[in-house]
């Protein structure tokens, strides 16, 4: 009973599914939609009408032949033929119409649905995009929703067009025999039960291997890019990479060649069953028309008749078999697209400003991640006034990272408040919090634009504007070594593309820099700005970093104690708990957490530095 209601609703969530499809495919090319299924149905009625002219056109030669080629039988031929050729040189006419709608939906539905899903990420929270089991959804979504959408597309019109003509061909066949309908059916719905049941054990075995699948396959993108290559050969990775890749991949095709054995087996049955029963409804057709005396017209729309109705049912039954089969891939989309934000405005949203006012209070701030039990910030509250620069420190591991997600609103607090000017940051809207929030990450992009549209990006509006473009570019010292690029501002980046240049990863650093720079923007937070820059950017860069910042409030993770002793204030983060606040000088009097970091930092440099002159002055002598 519960198997039977399991398949109930399995049916009724398929069909739900289908008529989603329907939509999606109606969205994208309303004319294209119409167009095809008019054609597809007038193409199946033409097979019908043809074998019924073929019947006159055979009956009328015979006639002639039997009345010595009388003029009035020999006129009654030449008229079936034209009328055979007027629906032949239609029906070519027809075939070449749905092709050309029948292209146009593949792409209009192609671009459709890249765009549905574009969007949807976009509208997402970060929280889906760390999530493992989304990403294999968003995998099966991304690779094979166009597919199966254009396969559920051709399924649907293969349906109609076989129904037309099953509908026209059992008209055909009632006058002859009823009962040879019921004989047409018993091989087509075993066949159909068999591809139901091969297509959910594709799907399963599918669903299964997404996720090596999705690592093989992102083994062999980075074994062909040229930001790895130079590692992979260096380590002598490439045979390793390849065995996994190949691993995977035999392991695959090894299922897959089981599973199409038992369809083999199970279909081969089916097709020795339809085979024999084909032949005994056409020895029953030319027993009648040896009986009966009909004429070999009748006899051979009979038999065609009776083989559109049988490969029709097998046909329409093949392709609703295939509709199951392309809803079970198609599901990922519609779960993909059912997805709903978690971080979203407030029923009244404040607008934020272009400037702190007063201050940036983190109260009693507690935070774990979805899915996750451990606490990852705990308890933590401090301000940081308007204007003021605000340094966090800490080992790896210890929340800095996770504190920026939460200022950017990328996540909420699972405990406290975030108040900025003393409005709850959940209560501004998201859209100006992201205008005048800035932010560097220590991933940072890089995009495959041009120098100018990389630095641009970091304020949209004016992604155009050169004359804010090349300031930005000096404020993050990037300004000289783009002058000397070919086509300076306009160079193309990334070595994939035509004309691309690669940049060092310094270079790269100070564009995502002069992003920051870009905009007007009430807070600017720079995670680890340069990691990568050389020594002599770096030191410009914070020498002037006041004047660089200007009214800004900003914020600055670093591991270099170097480039925090200037902060305002200095947070130091430990296992998740602020443990110190203060600036550098207060903070080394207390001799604690941070003056033992500091400390350590600066003995490594000054140990590193002896050493390099004492073995200076041994060369020397």
């Amino acid at each position: 009973m519960l198997e039977i209601k399991s398949k109930i609703n399995n049916i009724k969530r398929i069909n739900g599914f289908i008529l989603k499809t329907i939509k999606i495919i109606w969205n994208s090319s309303r004319l294209s939609f119409i167009a095809t299924l008019l054609i597809t149905f007038i193409n199946g009625v033409i097979l019908p009408i043809n074998m019924i002219i073929s019947k006159y056109l055979i009956d009328s030669v015979i006639s002639t032949l039997s009345n010595k080629n009388m003029p009035k039988y020999r006129n009654e031929v030449f008229m079936w033929l034209f009328i055979e050729f007027s629906v032949t040189i239609l029906s070519y006419l027809i075939n070449r119409i749905n092709t050309y709608f029948s292209d146009i939906q593949i792409k209009a539905l192609n671009n459709h649905i890249a765009q549905l899903l574009i969007r949807k990420a976009n509208e997402l929270d970060l929280s889906y995009f760390e999530n493992n089991d989304f990403y294999n959804k968003i995998e099966k979504a991304n690779n094979q929703s166009a597919y199966s959408t254009m396969a559920i597309v051709n399924s649907l019109n293969e349906i109609v067009k076989n129904f037309s003509t099953l509908i026209g061909s059992i008209v055909i066949v009632i006058q002859l025999n009823p009962l040879m309908l019921m004989l047409c059916m018993l091989t087509s719905i075993p066949m159909f039960f068999i591809n139901i049941k091969f297509s959910k054990m594709k799907y399963d075995i599918y669903s299964n291997r997404i996720e090596k699948t999705r690592f093989a396959e992102y083994l062999q993108k980075i074994m062909l890019n040229y930001n790895s290559i130079k590692e992979i050969k260096l380590n002598r990775l490439g045979l390793y990479f390849e065995k996994l890749i190949l691993s995977t991949y035999r392991k695959n095709l090894d299922k897959d060649k089981a599973v199409g054995k038992k369809q083999l087996m199970s279909l081969s049955v089916t097709d020795l069953l339809s085979t024999i029963i084909s032949y005994i409804y056409k020895f029953y057709v030319i027993f009648v028309t040896l009986s009966r005396g009909l004429t070999i017209g009748s006899m051979n729309m009979y038999i065609s008749a009776l083989t559109n109705v049988d490969s029709s049912i097998k046909n329409t039954l093949s392709n609703v078999s295939e509709l199951y089969s392309n809803n079970l891939y198609i599901e990922n989309l519609f779960y993909i697209l059912d997805l709903q934000p978690i971080i979203n405005d407030s029923p009244n949203p404040v607008l934020f400003k272009s400037i702190i006012n007063d201050c940036i209070e983190f109260k009693n701030i507690s935070f774990k991640y979805p899915k996750s039990n451990k606490y990852v910030l705990k308890n933590i509250s401090f301000k940081i006034k308007a204007n003021q620069t605000c340094a966090v420190v800490g080992l790896n591991g210890c929340g800095k990272t996770t504190l920026i997600k939460l200022l950017t609103r990328l996540y909420d607090p699972t405990e406290g408040e975030i108040l900025i000017d003393g409005v709850n940051i959940k209560d501004y809207s998201l859209a100006s919090l992201y205008k005048y929030v800035n932010v560097v990450f220590q991933d940072f992009m890089k995009y495959p634009f041009t120098v100018r549209e990389n630095i641009g990006f970091g304020d949209i509006e004016n992604v155009n504007n050169i004359n804010s473009i090349e300031a930005a570019a000096r404020k993050s010292n990037a300004y000289d070594f783009i002058q000397n690029l070919d086509k300076k501002f306009d160079t193309k980046l990334e070595k994939l593309w035509s004309n691309g240049v690669e940049l060092s990863l310094g270079q790269w650093q100070k564009l995502a820099i002069s992003r920051a720079f870009m905009s007007d923007s009430a807070i600017l937070i720079l995670d680890e700005p340069t990691a990568s820059v050389d020594a002599q950017s770096e030191y410009e860069i914070f020498n002037n970093f006041k004047e660089l910042v200007g009214n800004r409030t900003s914020i600055l993770i670093s591991h270099r104690f170097s480039t925090v002793k200037m902060a305002d204030l200095i947070i130091v983060l430990e296992d998740g708990k602020l443990v110190e606040n203060g600036t550098h000088h207060s903070l080394i009097l207390k001799k604690g957490l941070y003056y033992k970091l500091y400390t350590m930092q600066a003995e490594a440099y000054l140990d590193d530095t002896a050493e390099e002159t004492e073995s200076l002055i041994k060369n020397v002598n």
